[in-house]
């Protein structure tokens, strides 16, 4: 046994070795394990996994599962591990840092584990992003693709769409327009790019007059528009022909996620086109649309600005 100030290296037997059940880590490619566990076979396991003693002479892993389910796989009785002195709430970020230092977590796993950490272990978003060296705004918006349907979360852990992808359909506030997105950007193959102007495409069709189905006009009777689709499918509803696409890509400016997330997000408030001009982190602009005087004074109304 070799010791190391807080840290003690050694021989476990692996039926001594119990996994995190808060482990950010739940998803684990078998493709890779396959690998992993080929590398372990031919030239044995070249860093050790840490763990934690826990009571009943176990001990449990703070860091290094994917390496642990490979040598249980490969038969092996024993194998080197580090003893870390922590409790549980150093042992949880610890794990967390190492599977995020190593890139080993989805974004989701990843988002899951901060979350854990705030409510669980009582972590501030500002102090979150101090230990793991991110920005607040990082943190902040990672923990938001935990809102997406539990369907479209599924396919950000298996890698079918990625972050990007995610947060960007964070702008459509209907679940069931997200999971269509979601489908249509696997199907089709979207970069991040073309899947925000595929978003920003969906939310204007969504916001202008012609295309509410069901609207009502300022007499307050059902618009002619409802007719008119009333027949139509789902997919002629939703789909995205490249006519229109074409058309809307002329005048297009590129955005970000956050862009047209807080772009959603001021939408769903004022109930109201809305429109981010610039850069966020430097100058730019907010439109908000009006039709009439009435719809004008409801917007101020919910500025709470008095002109007395």
């Amino acid at each position: 046994m070799e010791k190391r100030g807080i840290m003690k290296l050694l021989n476990l037997k692996i039926d001594k070795i119990v996994t995190n059940s808060n482990q950010p880590r739940k998803y684990f490619d078998n493709g890779k394990m396959s690998e992993l566990k080929d590398s372990i076979k031919n030239s044995g396991l070249l860093q050790p996994i840490t763990v934690r003693k826990i009571s009943n002479g176990k001990y449990e892993i703070v860091a290094g599962e994917r390496r642990y389910r490979a040598c249980r796989e490969l038969g092996m009785e024993s194998i080197p591990v580090i003893e870390m002195n922590v409790g549980d709430a150093r042992g949880y970020e610890l794990s967390v840092l190492e599977n995020i230092q190593r890139e080993n977590l989805n974004p989701i796993e990843e988002a899951e584990s901060y979350l854990m950490l705030m409510e669980v272990y009582g972590y501030t978003q500002e102090k979150l992003s101090e230990k793991l060296g991110k920005t607040r705004s990082s943190v902040s918006n990672k923990m938001r693709i935990l809102k997406l349907p539990a369907s479209v979360k599924e396919m950000v852990k298996k890698g079918e769409i990625s972050y990007g992808h995610a947060r960007t359909l964070l702008s459509l506030s209907d679940e069931k327009k997200i999971e269509a997105a979601a489908k249509e950007i696997i199907n089709k193959g979207y970069s991040v790019r073309e899947t925000e102007r595929r978003v920003k495409f969906l939310i204007n069709k969504g916001n202008s007059s012609d295309a509410l189905s069901g609207s009502l006009d300022s007499r307050g009777k059902e618009s002619e528009n409802k007719s008119q689709n009333k027949n139509l499918t789902d997919k002629e509803n939703n789909d995205f022909s490249e006519k229109e696409y074409n058309g809307y890509e002329e005048g297009y400016e590129e955005k970000d996620g956050e862009k047209l997330f807080l772009e959603g997000k001021l939408r769903e408030f004022f109930e109201s086109s809305v429109e981010i001009k610039g850069n966020l982190h430097g100058n730019g602009k907010i439109e908000i649309k009006f039709h009439d005087y009435e719809e004008l004074e409801r917007i101020i109304g919910l500025l709470d600005i008095n002109f007395d």
